[in-house]
């Protein structure tokens, strides 16, 4: 998985009087690129590009949402699916690490993530949690050879609602939210 090491992933803490007044639950959304290591040349399939985090409780609190730098060079923005350019990353600051920082600050083991795939944004966040709520788990199409149902097609068929055409990732992680 590119740079992922044991040592680079994170975990929440135990649920104490240090989180109590933090949210039950939240909605995520990651945005990932293609990173490569310029030294080895590996690559980096899901190398976190964006992080956007809503309170559940009150899904118009927007707890955190930024562009994020990559560690590695960028070899494939996926702009046709994230929306993210060269020119939007170049002079972002925040990196992996505050991205982790910001997670262990507000989540313990006890937290609730709420997202649509969420295995993917906790893989770019590299970061291991057991409390998930993925409503690409949740529905399924009525042939099952059709994969799994896309949030759009979720917003669509259980929400009645269309997605934008802007891509919007704090869209993304309250979409996710009303499905679940």
């Amino acid at each position: 998985l590119g740079v992922s090491t044991p040592a680079s992933w994170i975990k929440a803490k135990p649920y104490g009087q240090w989180c109590a007044s933090h949210p039950a639950a939240i909605a995520i959304d990651c945005e990932m690129c293609e990173t490569k290591c310029p030294a080895t040349g590996k690559v980096d399939s899901k190398a976190l590009c964006r992080l956007s985090v809503v309170n559940a409780d009150n899904p118009s609190e927007v707890l955190i949402d930024t562009l994020v730098k990559p560690a590695w060079p960028v070899s494939d923005y996926r702009t046709f699916v994230n929306g993210i350019s060269e020119a939007d990353l170049e002079s972002v600051q925040f990196t992996l690490e505050h991205a982790q920082t910001f997670m262990k600050a507000l989540c313990s083991s006890q937290t609730i993530v709420v997202g649509h795939a969420v295995h993917n944004d906790l893989m770019a966040l590299k970061m291991v949690h057991y409390n998930v709520i993925d409503t690409a788990m949740l529905y399924k199409y009525v042939n099952p050879n059709d994969g799994t149902p896309s949030l759009k097609n979720l917003a669509k068929g259980v929400l009645g609602k269309e997605m934008p055409n802007v891509h919007d990732s704090v869209n993304d992680a309250r979409v996710a939210l009303e499905c679940a």
